[in-house]
């Protein structure tokens, strides 16, 4: 062997020694052990053996059922999976308008009485519960009203009689409105706002007013929030293959207004999540989604277990994860 094929075989060596150490790291070192040492493993994702992408997540108002939300990643109409109250797959549904299939992002979901909602893609979309209460699994739900939003309509939470809804922000793949990048109290840019409405299921969309009446400017990479019982804000964010962070903030909505803000031709009240109201931030895999807030304890739906995104990720959660909100008082904000 010529000294030339001997070098080339050495840097070939080395560079599959490298990768194959970088893979061992990668796959099997204890990633996110805080996290775990902490965490209560819930009940299995449902739908990750179909094309199925975990996004949104909420308990259904007045019983222990939940509803997981989320995309196909073959363009197959969204799903909503039932989860009974022992953590079992109840059955599915899927949306339908007009006889249309909804094909959306489903990114996220939320029940309050006998209305559940659903965003994606600027829109909102309600349906109703008794139609969920006696459809086959399988079948199909009707989507009873639409509303186009002027935000990213990516989440969607209640807390207080509103329904509130947030949008995604990451710079280059997900703009927001140059409008709604707003300075905070403490200096900092928070590129996205979350639109509260004030619930009235009498009223068409289910919602008092046609504009949203609060405002809540937030840090960008948000994919859902939940509220303590005492107004606390969680805030799960996350993008891509690294480290989700989940921030903890006061509640803000008990003080005067931080701000105003004009939004169409109306002065509305805006609250800023940031620097000031931040409590704590803790540290938690990737690709956490939408949250639940339930017996003091924060539940967080993951979408890494899902085919579309599996074979990348060093933790593949298959599962519903809980924390206790102690955690989240007894740590600290690095902000």
């Amino acid at each position: 062997m010529s000294k030339a094929w001997k070098i080339t075989v050495i840097i070939v060596s080395i560079l599959f020694l490298c990768i194959f150490a970088f893979l061992g790291v990668y796959y099997l070192w204890t990633w996110n052990k805080a996290f775990f040492d902490n965490a209560t493993q819930e009940f299995a994702i449902p739908g990750l053996d179909t094309k199925f992408v975990p996004q949104g997540f909420d308990k259904i108002d007045g019983s222990e059922k939940y509803i997981i939300s989320g995309y196909m990643s073959d363009n197959s109409p969204s799903r909503y999976y039932i989860i009974d109250e022992n953590g079992g797959v109840e059955k599915y549904f899927t949306l339908t308008s007009s006889g249309e299939d909804y094909v959306g992002h489903a990114g996220g979901v939320a029940s309050s009485g006998s209305t559940l909602w659903t965003v994606g893609d600027k829109m909102l979309y309600r349906f109703m519960l008794s139609d969920i209460n006696k459809v086959e699994n399988g079948g199909k739900v009707e989507i009873i009203s639409t509303k186009q939003l002027s935000n990213g309509a990516d989440c969607v939470f209640i807390y207080d009689k509103y329904l509130w809804i947030g949008e995604f922000y990451k710079e280059k793949d997900y703009e927001t409105s140059q409008t709604h990048r707003l300075e905070t109290r403490t200096g900092e840019i928070n590129p996205s706002l979350v639109y509260g409405y004030r619930i009235n299921e009498s009223m068409s969309n289910g919602l008092y007013e046609d504009s949203p009446s609060k405002l809540l400017s937030i840090r960008g990479e948000c994919q859902g929030i939940a509220v303590t019982a005492d107004g606390k804000f969680v805030m799960s964010t996350s993008y891509g293959l690294k480290d989700s962070t989940l921030y903890y903030y006061s509640n803000v909505l008990d003080e005067e207004r931080h701000d105003t803000f004009v939004l169409g031709k109306k002065m509305t009240d805006l609250w800023y999540l940031d620097g000031e109201s931040l409590i704590s931030e803790v540290n938690a895999p990737a690709m956490s989604e939408e949250l639940v807030i339930k017996n003091n304890r924060v539940y967080i739906l993951f979408e890494s277990a899902c085919q579309k995104y599996k074979l990348f990720n060093r933790k593949q959660l298959n599962n519903v994860y809980s924390l206790d909100l102690s955690v989240f008082d007894n740590q600290k904000s690095t902000n």
